[in-house]
C-alpha cells in the first residue's frame, strides 16, 4: 500500500479481514438475543394461559355445566317475552282487562252482605257497573321501535322491541288497584311507565291516562302466536281493517267465548236475584 510499511499495510489488511468477519456475526447475535427476549416474554404469557387452561380442565364439567345451566336461563328468559309486539295482541289485552274487571265485580257483590250503616252503593256511580270495573274511555297505539342486541364484539340474532301506548281510564279506587295488578302480572311483559289521575270527590270516581310499555325479543325464528278476537268484536264491525287484524276466529274459540258470555250472564242473573232478595238496586250496563 503506498507510503504504508509492509507490518502496517498486514495490521490494516487483518482488521478488515476481522471487521468483514467478525462485525456481520455480532449483528446476527444481537438479533438473536433480541429474538430470544421476545420468545422469552411470549413464553412467560403462554405458560400463565397453560396454567389457566390447565386449572380450567380440572374443573371441566363444573364450567360445562354452568355453560349449560347459563344457556337455559337465558332462553327461559327469552321465552318470557312475546316475539313481537302487535296492535291485536295489545286490543286483546285491553278488552280482557275491561270483561276480567267485571267479573270480579260480580263476584265481589255475590259475597257482599247488607249493611244498613254504609250509605255506599255497591253498584251505580255515573253508570259504572261495580267499584272494580274498569272502563278504558281512550286508546293511543304507537310504533314499536327496534333496539338490536349485541354488536360486533358479540353479536346476537335476538332484537329488542319496545312500545309505549298511552290508555285513557275510568275507574273506582279498588278498581285503579285492580288494574294496576293485572298490568304487572299480565303474561306479557308490560309496566306503566306514566301516570296521571284525577279524583272526584263527589263521585268517588277516578279519571285518567297512562303510558304503558311493552317489551318483546325477536329474532332466531321466534313467531308470535295468533290472538282470537272475541265475538262483540266482530259485532262493533272491528275485525276485517285495512290492517286486517285478527282475522278469521276459530271454531273452538267462538265456542270458548260463547261459553264465556254465557257464564257472564249467570252471574248477572245470580247478583240480580241476591240482590231482590237482599233489598238491593242493582244497576245493569
Amino acid at each position: 500500500m503506498l507510503g504504508l510499511s509492509d507490518r502496517d499495510s498486514k495490521i490494516i489488511l487483518v482488521l478488515l479481514i476481522i471487521a468483514v468477519v467478525v462485525l456481520p456475526y455480532v449483528l446476527y447475535t444481537k438479533g438473536l438475543r433480541e429474538e430470544t427476549e421476545v420468545i422469552k416474554g411470549e413464553n412467560v404469557e403462554l405458560q400463565a394461559r397453560l396454567d389457566e387452561l390447565q386449572e380450567m380442565n380440572k374443573n371441566r364439567d363444573f364450567y360445562i355445566a354452568e355453560t349449560k345451566r347459563m344457556q337455559k336461563e337465558r332462553d327461559e328468559l327469552i321465552a318470557s317475552f312475546p316475539a313481537e309486539i302487535n296492535q291485536e295482541n295489545y286490543t286483546m289485552f285491553m278488552q280482557y282487562l275491561e270483561v276480567n274487571s267485571r267479573v270480579k265485580a260480580d263476584e265481589n257483590f255475590l259475597a257482599q252482605e247488607e249493611d244498613d250503616d254504609d250509605e255506599t252503593p255497591l253498584f251505580g256511580y255515573s253508570g259504572i257497573d261495580g267499584n272494580t270495573t274498569f272502563l278504558i274511555s281512550s286508546v293511543g297505539y304507537n310504533d314499536n321501535d327496534y333496539i338490536p342486541i349485541g354488536d360486533e364484539v358479540n353479536p346476537s340474532d335476538y332484537t329488542g322491541i319496545i312500545n309505549d301506548s298511552v290508555l285513557g281510564f275510568t275507574c273506582y279506587y279498588d278498581g285503579f288497584r285492580y288494574m294496576l295488578d293485572y298490568i304487572l302480572n299480565y303474561d306479557d311483559p308490560m309496566i306503566y311507565k306514566k301516570l296521571e289521575v284525577e279524583y272526584d270527590p263527589d263521585t268517588g270516581e277516578l279519571e285518567g291516562e297512562m303510558t304503558i310499555e311493552q317489551w318483546a325479543i325477536s329474532g332466531n325464528g321466534r313467531k308470535l302466536d295468533t290472538v282470537p278476537a272475541w265475538p262483540d268484536i266482530d259485532e262493533l264491525d272491528m275485525r276485517g281493517l285495512e290492517l286486517h287484524l285478527f282475522g278469521p276466529l276459530s271454531p273452538d274459540a267462538l265456542y270458548t267465548h260463547q261459553l264465556f258470555e254465557v257464564y257472564l250472564e249467570e252471574l248477572a242473573e245470580e247478583a240480580e236475584e241476591e240482590g231482590e232478595d237482599d233489598g238491593f238496586d242493582v244497576v245493569e250496563e
